[in-house]
């Protein structure tokens, strides 16, 4: 009986980091969130192309519109993240930026 109530208590415990898991980054959906567009160089000659400047961590977004593809633009935006990442560069760079899908953005 011991045995099942500590297999029941690591289950819930599992189940608890796992809900964490899946929702991290959920607190902030719904609200804009200031950003920063920074241009790190053209994909042609092995450069990011336009990324997104978020708190101390740089994303990129996967469908940023022309408009906003300005360095070093002031933006609000919401926003999704993806799982997989972008690698900038060659094929064997350490520069990897996690994806973002934009739900909206506007000028800050």
């Amino acid at each position: 009986m011991k045995n099942q109530s500590i297999v029941i208590r690591a289950c819930l415990l599992l189940l608890a980091l796992v809900t964490l898991y899946v929702n991290r980054g959920c607190e902030k959906q719904g609200q804009w969130i200031d950003a920063r567009v920074l241009d790190f160089g053209s994909p042609a000659v092995d450069g990011c192309g336009f990324v997104l400047e978020i708190g101390d961590s740089i994303y990129f977004p996967a469908n940023l519109q022309e408009k906003y593809q300005v360095d070093k633009k002031e933006i609000q935006l919401k926003y999704r993240l993806l799982e997989d990442l972008k690698t900038c560069g060659f094929s064997d760079s350490e520069a990897r930026y996690q994806k973002l899908t934009i739900n909206a953005i506007k000028d800050r």
